[in-house]
């Protein structure tokens, strides 16, 4: 799965929930992500990427990608 939660504590980011928000999806759809139980495409990878200021590839090279 995505290291999007490391990624967000490293970065200092808010709470999942607000997080999540500013990416404009639900927290339990973030979640999912977070955790490996949903897939998500390369669009929203690049998404959380940018809101986190790092490249896409450190999400999926973390994750063992």
């Amino acid at each position: 799965h995505l290291s999007i939660r490391r990624q967000r504590q490293m970065c200092k980011e808010t709470a999942q929930e607000e997080f999540a928000a500013q990416l404009g999806m639900h927290r339990t759809q973030l979640g999912h992500i977070e955790q490996g139980k949903k897939d998500c495409r390369l669009s929203t990878i690049i998404r959380i990427a940018t809101a986190l200021d790092v490249p896409a590839s450190s999400l999926l090279t973390s994750a063992g990608l």
